[in-house]
Formats: structure tokens, sequence, C-alpha cells
């Protein structure tokens, strides 16, 4: 009699698991937002410190995986925050100012969605920053405050496994460390206190995970064809106002924040099987509305709003199989006003497009949520350095307080987009 072969099934997928402890390092960049001002009143206006600097440090933590998508950890992590930018105050012959930070550490709580080798995740907990405010005049000597502070910091990211126990990460954090001491030089000649200490922090990281059992290949991905989708997340401004006459010494500071939301397009050409190249565009409303007054300086104010922002782009990518990691680099234009009372009260605004360059880094992975959307959707974690350079020179009438403003940018931002072809 004729014998019935045996029934062939396709092995189980490998079921991903990210519990365990973990230890790595990471490396980014860091972004100063804080803010000072006289809390006697005696002197009117404010300071915002400028300054952006390379931060790098190690981390350890532990996940739990509960469920097959979800993951609850806890992290630690110290490392170095070299954010240092003394300047001299605007229309004041000797105050120099500077909001310093030297290491940072933080312990936080993790919350994320697994889609199998790919983990995003949000993250908040208690934050710690080493801090030196200084106040410094030719005149009336200086005084500093160094002391560490506590805080907190939130944050979201994604993290993909990179082969073996091997994963790599891309966080952005908002830090927070609350206010600092109060400043008085001899004879109450100056007084400020940094009531505002807060970061801004992107940092790009490698763990190994202890616990972690390989699961075989990773998935790959196929990441050629063109792509649309939505681009969107929060951003900083680090522009410095000073004199375009010599007359007038010193520079105005102002670290305004806001959002942007807008659209991303392009295309990836796979050329080899780990690398790939491409080309990119994007136009989004950016909207950062901030104004500041000079310290100790009557009217003196400054406001700039932004309009909308632009960026044409090439890409470079590495693919893990389950994630691309890339650099990014190209013009920007960003569409602004801005306004300058001098001193004297006289005013004078300019609306203008500028261009200039961004440059940055990030990472793609598939975007599901409960096997419910299709394939060729991608979501995306991303930073962005965008410098426009100079603006037009605001002269009010008189001409003797004229200003110019250069203007720079940081972009924290996320993105979802689909794939065509997949």
């Amino acid at each position: 009699m004729p014998q019935k072969g045996p029934v062939y099934k396709a092995p189980p997928a490998p079921t991903w698991s990210w519990t365990g402890f973990y230890a790595g390092a990471y490396a980014g960049v860091g972004v100063n937002q804080s803010h000072g001002f006289d809390p006697t009143g005696n002197f009117t206006g404010d300071i915002e410190y400028l300054g952006t600097g390379f931060t790098g440090g190690l981390t350890g933590g532990y996940n739990w995986q509960f469920d097959p998508h979800w993951v609850v950890g806890l992290e630690g992590d110290i490392g170095y925050l070299g954010l240092d930018h003394e300047s001299q105050q605007y229309n004041e012959s000797t105050l120099r100012v500077n909001s310093k930070t030297s290491w940072i550490g933080t312990l936080r709580g993790r919350v994320g969605y697994s889609n199998g080798p790919t983990l995003t995740y949000i993250t908040g907990g208690p934050a710690w920053v080493h801090v030196n405010d200084t106040l410094n005049t030719s005149a009336n000597g200086s005084l500093e405050s160094a002391k560490t502070r506590l805080g907190y910091a939130v944050g979201s990211g994604i993290e993909t496994r990179l082969g073996g126990n091997w994963t790599f990460k891309s966080e952005s954090l908002f830090v927070d460390v609350g206010a600092g001491d109060t400043l008085a030089l001899p004879g109450n000649f100056y007084v400020a206190e940094t009531d505002k200490h807060r970061y801004s922090v992107q940092r790009f990281g490698v763990n190994y995970l202890f616990d972690g059992k390989p699961m075989g290949p990773l998935p790959q991905e196929h990441w050629q064809g063109f792509f649309v989708g939505a681009v969107g997340g929060t951003a900083a401004t680090e522009t410095r106002v000073s004199s375009a006459v010599a007359v007038t010494p010193g520079e105005l500071g102002d670290t305004g924040t806001g959002f942007n939301l807008g659209l991303t397009a392009g295309y990836n050409w796979q050329f080899a099987p780990q690398w790939v190249a491409g080309v990119e565009g994007d136009f989004s409303w950016l909207g950062v509305k901030h104004s500041i007054t000079d310290y100790n300086d009557g009217p003196a104010n400054y406001e700039l709003n932004t309009r909308w922002l632009a960026t044409a782009r090439g890409r470079l990518g590495y693919s893990t199989g389950p994630a691309l990691l890339y650099v990014t680099g190209g013009g920007a234009w960003v569409n602004y006003q801005e306004n300058w009372r001098s001193p004297a009260g006289a005013t004078a605004s300019s609306t203008k497009t500028s261009s200039g360059y961004a440059v940055g880094a990030g990472i793609e992975t598939p975007f599901t949520l409960f096997g419910m959307l299709g394939p060729g959707l991608l979501a995306r974690s991303e930073y962005l350095y965008v410098n426009v350079g100079n603006g037009d020179t605001l002269m009010p009438p008189g001409g003797a307080f004229s200003v110019v403003a250069n203007h720079q940018f940081h972009l924290f931002r996320g993105a979802v987009v689909y794939r065509f072809g997949s």
C-alpha cells in the first residue's frame, strides 16, 4: 500500500527576548538652554546661556520582557557633558557670564514596544548635572557656584539588535535640574541667578545584553526604493546676537524652543548587502517664537519667530538587517522674522529666508504595531544640526545700536515613512 509522506511544517519564527542585564557606552551632542535673571529686581532683563558640546559615557540596566511585545526596564548612566561658552553680555563693558557643565548622570525607567529585534521606548527619571555658574568682571572680581544639581530627564529612543547580543540605540533626552544659587558681586554691582538649568541631549550608543539569547540570523530588510512620509519633533535655537558696529561690545543669546512638523520624500539605493545611499528632501513648519530682554539694558529686546524649514540632503547608511544606521548632510533653508529694539528704544525688523547646511545621523527600522500594519512602513529617530548663518543687519534709526544674529538650530525628531515596492 502507498505510504503517506511526512508533513513538514515551517519552523516557528524566533521569539526575540530583551530580558536581561546589559551594559554599554554612548556618545552624542548636548545643547545648553539655561536661563538667568536678577531675583532682587534691581537689574532688569535676562541672561540666556549658549553652548553646544560633546557628551559621552557609560550605561547599564535591566530589561524585563513580560509580553511578546512589551518591555519594561531600569537604566542608569554617567558621563561627560561638556557645555562651556563664556560670553560678554551685550552693551556691558566688563560683565562676562557662563553656565558650564562637566558631567551628567541619570537613573531612568523605560517602557518599550518590541517588534522582535527592535525596541521603541519612552524613558524618564531623576538626573544629576554638575554645573558651574559664574559672573566675572575686570573691575569687581568674579563669583562662581559649582554644585551637582538634581532634577529629571525624559525622552524616547529606538534600540535594535546588531547580531548576537549586541544592540545599537538612538536616544533623545530633555534634562532639567532646576535653579542655582544667587551670585552677587561686591556692592551688588551685578546680581544674577540661573533659575533654569535645562539641556537637550542626543545620544547614540552600543549595548551588550548579557542574558539575551542569540536568535539566529537577523531578518533582512530591503531598503531600496522611493519613500514618502511625515516628520516631526522638537527644535532648539542657538541664536547669537552681536553688535554690527564696533562701539557696542558683547553678545546676546536667544535659546528658544518649539516644534516642527512636515513632510519628507526621497530615494534609497542599496548598492551592497549592507550599504545604502540615498537622497532626501523635507519641508516642515518650524514653530519657534522667543524673545529675550537684555540684562541691565533698559528696553533692549530681540525676538525670533521662525516659519518654515527645508532641507535637501544625501544619506549614507549601514544595514544591520532590521535597521538602517545612517549619517546625512546637505543644504538647508529657514524662513524667519526677527525684531530688534535697541537700548535707545528705536526698532528694526527683517523677514527673510537664509540658506546654510544641515548634518546629522539617525536610525530607521520597520514600523509595526501588533502586526496590524503592512510592510513598507518605517519608523525613524533622527538628530539634525542646522546652521543658516547671519541674518540681515538690524539697523534702528541712528544706527548706533545695529545688531546681526547668527542662526543655528538643533532638531530632535522622528518620522514615519512608507517605502514603495516593498
